[in-house]
């Protein structure tokens, strides 16, 4: 295994983030790999081990720095729209590699067709935050039932992935996301 900071996988994990952003996992192959980044196709397999392992690094690398910001979440005050914008904002952060691109449609095409492990893992940590933030708001919204409370947050969630095509951060406003979220959450109350 190569150090992380090893240029040429540096340069195979963004072919394989370009790919994701444009064309989806299903067109994610060591080959079309190697194209995008102008290298050899088989120095996926020497640099990863696998495409499995490719793809858990591509995953590592766009959650990561979601999980640093969510780090906060405890640390916000109790304020509904204050506890969803330190929830949503992280949501919409760019991808690793690719700036014009976001890391969460990273993220749900690996989750949507990765190995079930590697799935797993990146859905345990959505479990995680979704369980935090639920932690947050629930004694802020004390007439809503448990249930309904996490059901308008996988609605959030959603809204937050945004239609397709996904990969552009310009399509979602954060202020006008936080906006509906907290709209979606006190309205009714129930």
């Amino acid at each position: 295994m190569q150090p992380a900071s090893d240029p040429t996988r540096d340069r195979l994990l963004q072919a394989a983030e370009r790919i994701l952003l444009d064309h989806g996992a299903s067109a994610l192959t060591v080959r079309r790999i190697g194209a995008v980044a102008g290298l050899n196709g088989t120095l996926v397999t020497y640099h990863f081990g696998s495409m499995a392992q490719l793809e858990g690094e591509l995953a590592r690398r766009n959650l990561q720095p979601m999980e640093t910001a969510w780090q906060q979440l405890e640390q916000v005050p109790d304020d509904i729209e204050a506890i969803v914008r330190a929830w949503l904002l992280p949501l919409l952060l760019p991808a690793a590699f690719h700036a014009d691109g976001r890391a969460l449609p990273v993220l749900d095409e690996l989750a949507a067709h990765a190995r079930s492990e590697l799935r797993e893992d990146m859905m345990r940590a959505m479990r995680a935050v979704a369980i935090r933030v639920t932690a947050r708001l629930q004694p802020l919204l004390p007439h809503m039932a448990s249930a309904t409370l996490a059901a308008r947050l996988r609605f959030i969630a959603g809204a937050a992935l945004g239609p397709p095509p996904r990969g552009q951060p310009s399509q979602i406003d954060g202020d006008q996301l936080v906006a509906f979220a907290k709209a979606a959450l006190v309205s009714s109350r129930s």
